[in-house]
């Protein structure tokens, strides 16, 4: 896998390593408080759970897969709700 693609494929959790690193950063030096700390633990909620959401089920590739395999003519029909 070349660099470009690797960027491409990856480039949201590389932008949200980055957003974490830097926050994390900045409450290490002004000074932790509990403030702070919402704040970088409600970021990394913000950042962490739109993959989450968004992924779609190992159960339902399986059956992609298998129908895929089955040497029949399968039509694929995407769908999404966004």
């Amino acid at each position: 896998m070349d660099l470009a693609r690797f960027l491409n494929q990856h480039s949201y959790a590389i932008a949200a390593a980055i957003a974490l690193a830097w926050v994390g950063y900045e409450v290490i030096r002004r000074g932790a408080t509990v403030r702070s700390l919402i704040v970088f633990a409600a970021l990394a909620l913000v950042v962490a759970l739109p993959p989450l959401w968004l992924r779609s089920g190992q159960h339902e590739l399986v059956q992609l897969d298998a129908a895929l395999a089955s040497g029949n003519p399968t039509l694929l029909e995407v769908y999404s709700d966004l």
